[in-house]
C-alpha cells in the first residue's frame, strides 16, 4: 500500500540540482540510487569525511548508478562546497529543501530516486571496496529478493582494531534488536514504496522498524559476503540523551512486529523485556522458534561452510539457554 509518507516526486523534480557525469550525456536510467542524507555537515567539521563519501560513490564499478544527496536546508556551504565537487563519474543529484527529520530526507530520496534499486549511505559513510553495489545488485536479480545485506565495517573514535560486524551470525536476534546496519542494505525501490517507506513518527529507529515491516510482509533479503561500506560509529542516537527514546522506540517496534508477524500481542513489560535483555522469557519460547522459522524463510544466501555452521550453531545453542533461564 501507498503511504503518504513518502511524497510525490512532482514535488521535488523542479528543485532537483543535476551535476552531470563528465565527458556523456545525463544517464536517463541509473540501477542504482544511492541516497545521502545530509544537513550542515561542514559545521560540524565532517568535510573531510562527507568528501570520503563522494570519491568512494563516484568510484563503484560495474553498475550505472546516480548519487542523490538530500540536504536539509544546510547554511554552512554545503551547497557551494558540492556544486564545486567535479570528480564526477556517476550523475549527482542534489535537492536542498529543509525537512522534519532524517527520515523524512530518506523518504523523499525514495520519492526521487530513478534507480530501480535505492541504497542510503550516510555523509559520514562510504564505501572502502568498489565492486559492492555491483554484487549487491547481481545478487537481488540472481535471486528475487526485495533487499540485501552484508558485513559493515565499523569506524569511530573507540574503534582500536578492525572488527567487522556480521549481522549473518545475529539473525536470531532480529525480532528483539536491530542486527542489520543499513549502509549494506541495497532495496528494490518497489518494495520501499509497498511498505510505504520509513515511518516518520520515529525519530531514531525506523530503519530498524522498516526492515522488521519487510520481513513481516514476506520480502526476503540476500546475504552478500563482501563487506564494503565503512560506517562511523556514535551518531545521533547514540548520544545520551537519544538512548531513552531509542529504547522507546524499539519497545513499540517490537511490540507492533509480533503482532503483524505472529499475531501475539505483547504487553509494554513483555516488550520492554525483550528490547532491554535482548532475548525471549522462558514463557514465550514458543514465539522465540516461529520467528526462527520467519528468519529462516525470509534470508537466504547465508555461508553454509563448516565454520559459519559451528558459529550460528553456538550461537543460537547459546541464545536459546539465555531464553530457557529468564523468567
Amino acid at each position: 500500500m501507498m503511504c503518504s509518507d513518502i511524497p510525490s516526486p512532482e514535488a521535488f523534480r523542479e528543485e532537483v540540482i543535476l551535476k552531470e557525469a563528465s565527458g556523456r550525456a545525463t544517464q536517463a536510467d541509473p540501477v542504482v540510487t544511492v541516497v545521502t542524507v545530509c544537513f550542515n555537515p561542514l559545521r560540524e567539521g565532517r568535510e573531510a569525511l562527507f568528501l570520503k563519501n563522494l570519491e568512494s560513490v563516484q568510484q563503484q564499478k560495474g553498475v550505472a548508478l546516480e548519487h542523490l544527496i538530500v540536504d536539509g536546508g544546510s547554511d554552512d556551504g554545503t551547497l557551494r562546497f558540492l556544486q564545486q565537487y567535479c570528480n564526477v563519474r556517476h550523475d549527482i543529484r542534489i535537492l536542498s529543501k529543509s525537512d522534519s527529520s532524517i527520515y523524512e530526507a530518506m523518504n523523499r530520496g525514495i520519492a526521487l530516486a530513478r534507480g530501480r534499486y535505492v541504497i542510503f549511505l550516510n555523509s559520514d559513510d562510504c564505501y572502502h571496496l568498489s565492486d559492492g553495489l555491483a554484487l549487491s545488485v547481481k545478487a537481488l536479480e540472481e535471486s528475487g529478493c526485495s533487499f540485501t545485506f552484508a558485513p559493515v565495517l565499523p569506524q569511530g573514535p573507540h574503534t582500536r582494531f578492525t572488527h567487522y560486524h556480521h549481522p549473518q551470525r545475529r539473525l536470531h536476534k532480529l525480532f528483539v534488536t536491530s542486527v542489520i546496519p543499513h549502509p549494506s542494505m541495497l532495496y528494490r525501490r518497489a518494495a520501499l514504496i509497498e511498505i510505504g517507506g520509513y515511518d516518520q513518527a520515529y525519530r531514531l529507529a525506523a530503519d530498524y522498524d522498516m526492515t522488521l515491516r519487510l520481513v513481516a510482509a514476506g520480502h526476503k533479503g540476500r546475504f552478500v559476503s563482501r563487506c564494503f561500506a565503512t560506517f562511523v560509529t556514535g551518531g545521533f542516537s547514540t548520544q545520551d540523551e537519544n538512548r531513552e527514546l531509542e529504547v522507546r522506540e524499539k519497545i513499540q517496534i517490537v511490540t507492533n512486529a509480533h503482532s503483524e508477524a505472529f499475531g501475539t500481542r505483547l504487553s509494554e513489560q513483555e516488550a520492554t523485556f525483550l528490547v532491554t535483555k535482548g532475548r525471549y522469557p522462558r514463557k514465550y519460547l514458543s514465539l522465540y522458534v516461529a520467528s526462527q522459522q520467519l528468519v529462516s524463510r525470509a534470508f537466504c544466501g547465508l555461508p553454509e561452510d563448516l565454520a559459519y555452521r559451528i558459529v550460528r550453531r553456538f550461537n543460537y545453542a547459546k541464545y536459546y539457554l539465555k531464553c530457557i533461564l529468564s523468567v
